[in-house]
């Protein structure tokens, strides 16, 4: 027997599938498969200066002279121009900004998208109906000096997100001047949100957050907001095909200073929608593309039936946004040693690569200096992750800390000797110098750090040694052990006596910051990602010159692995 849907469930599968009917409306997956060949900014997000930015503002409006108004609005404190796009001409307007915080840009190339694609076809029922009744206010880049350096923070060093009471920003004066003379019925927020957000507890990255903004302390849900929170569960509804699980409900607490809660209480409901953190294999445009479609959806959906087909309690459900829950990598079921200890303890490590959204899109650093972070010592279990190594008959240790003497030790520190010794577990190479060569032994030792490889310190000439001093490149071990890897090093290697370093003394760890301005070798929250993965079956006894090393991080970079 054949079974009959109810016809409220029939309607809310034909709302959200966007299918109204017999007509020619556009649907969320076409938008997505047409944005990389209909997008009119093809620079990355985070590469779009301000420069390049107002190239593309001007060419926008010469594509489209009679239906597009591009006007300069004010200035920022360094004096770049801030500009305002206006397109269609219905009586009810919706005012859309992005980038009050100068790193946050994903949504920046997307206004411009949809504002091409709205205009460039003007007979699509969808962009006649909503350029016949909205007017659309598109304020791409409230804060160009920030974009400029890529920094939250405008010229004055102040958070112009912050600014809604104070208006000590020409930013923030300005964004507050625009919402006062166009009383806009909607308006919404763009931002980008920390990447290592998680949905909740689920383990996975938050790639959107949504929240229908309150304008008041109690967060009393007045019609404009009602209809804020029935776009967020558009959004929602929207993006759920192409990032599954990935969206969330940001943080509901009423913020006085903030613009979106002030501009909610002066009249305007304001949606915030939040670019976060992408799943492996998504490049980073994925979060320019997502804005595409959600807003385009929605503004769709808005002239439509006010956004009547979409339900509030599909955002009331969503899962909140989570924070330091979710790493890059999660080393579990280790145990780790410590220097000048002979009792490992189980602690899983969890760390984080730091690289700007610059540096990750191309366009920022010069990818040779990795920076990262330890995050959680002990237990990882509900924490999200990257990448996940299963350390369950590992010990965990610090690398190897060497020591190199002379400026004549020039002549054979090189890229593939260094990478030999990162193989080899050193971390660390402090390279002591006289003062007429530390210049040189410096500018050599940046130009030679890579992701991975053993790094290089310039120490004074009377600094204290590390107890591995090192006198020439090393030789081939006979296996992966630990006593063989040291061995390798004897022909370039002896104690601070002559005598042989063993893994069993500890020695190659027992050496602190206070020759240099390098780091101590332990293990600890907050210190780079620098670590040895060394074989030890649990419940055998310890004996580190028998240990066999399976990998090496340094810097969260894996020795010989692409970063």
């Amino acid at each position: 027997m054949r079974k009959i849907l109810p016809l409220s469930i029939l309607l809310a599968s034909l709302c959200s599938s966007g299918v109204h009917g017999a007509d020619s409306s556009w649907t969320a997956e076409e938008l997505w498969e047409s944005w990389p060949s209909e997008r009119f900014v093809t620079t990355v997000a985070p590469c779009l200066r301000p420069a390049r930015l107002r190239q593309k503002l001007s060419e926008l409006a010469a594509r489209h002279p009679e239906r597009l108004r591009l006007e300069e609005v004010g200035r920022s404190v360094r004096n770049r121009p801030i500009q305002l796009l206006t397109l269609g001409t219905g009586e009810r307007k919706v005012f859309l900004w992005s980038q009050m915080h100068g790193d946050e840009p994903s949504a920046t190339p997307a206004l411009l998208d949809v504002t091409d694609y709205l205009l460039s076809n003007p007979d699509h029922p969808d962009a006649k109906a909503i350029l016949a009744d909205l007017t659309l206010l598109v304020l791409p880049m409230v804060n160009p000096d920030g974009s400029e350096i890529f920094s939250r923070r405008n010229a004055q060093d102040i958070d112009i997100n912050r600014d809604a009471l104070n208006l000590a920003t020409p930013e923030g004066r300005l964004l507050k001047k625009l919402r006062d003379l166009h009383q806009p019925f909607l308006g919404f927020n763009l931002h980008d949100q920390n990447s290592r957000t998680a949905v909740g507890h689920t383990g996975r990255l938050a790639t959107n957050a949504v929240l229908a903004v309150s304008g008041d302390p109690q967060g009393t849900v007045t019609p404009g907001r009602r209809l804020a929170k029935r776009a967020c569960s558009a959004v929602a509804t929207t993006l759920a095909p192409f990032m599954p699980g990935g969206m969330a409900r940001y943080d509901e607490d009423w913020s006085p200073r903030a613009f979106g809660d002030n501009i909610t209480a002066w009249g305007t409901p304001v949606v915030l929608i939040e670019s976060g953190g992408l799943p492996a294999g998504h490049p980073v445009t994925d979060l320019a593309r997502l804005n595409f479609v959600a807003l385009l959806t929605v503004l769709r959906d808005l002239v439509r039936d006010n956004l009547a087909s979409h339900d509030p309690a599909i955002y009331e459900a969503l899962e909140r946004n989570e924070t330091d829950i979710w790493s890059d990598v999660i080393v579990r079921g280790g145990s780790i040693l410590q220097p000048g200890s002979r009792q490992p303890y189980r602690a899983d490590l969890a760390f984080n690569r730091l690289r700007s959204d610059r540096e990750i899109a191309g366009c920022g650093g010069n990818g040779a200096t990795t920076r990262s972070a330890i995050m959680e010592i002990g237990d990882t279990r509900y924490r999200g992750f990257g990448r996940e190594i299963d350390a369950s008959s590992s010990l965990i240790v610090a690398p190897l800390v060497a020591g190199v003497e002379g400026w004549k030790a020039r002549r054979w520190l090189n890229g593939p000797i260094l990478d030999r010794f990162a193989q080899l577990g050193v971390g660390t190479l402090y390279w002591a110098v006289r003062e007429k060569h530390r210049a040189g032994a410096t500018t050599l030792a940046y130009a030679l750090r890579a992701p991975g490889r053993t790094r290089i310190e310039v120490i004074p000439e009377t600094s204290p040694r590390p107890p591995l001093q090192l006198t020439g490149p090393p030789g081939q071990p006979r296996s992966r052990q630990l006593g063989e890897l040291l061995r390798a090093l004897q022909p370039s290697a002896k104690g601070p006596t002559g005598e042989a370093v063993t893994a069993a003394s500890q020695e190659p760890w027992q050496f602190g910051p206070q020759a240099s301005e390098g780091l101590p070798p332990r293990i600890r929250r907050g210190r780079p990602a620098s670590f040895l993965l060394l074989s030890h079956p649990p419940g055998e006894e310890l004996n580190l010159e028998s240990a066999e090393l399976q990998a090496v991080w340094i810097h969260g970079v894996e020795a010989g692995a692409t970063p």
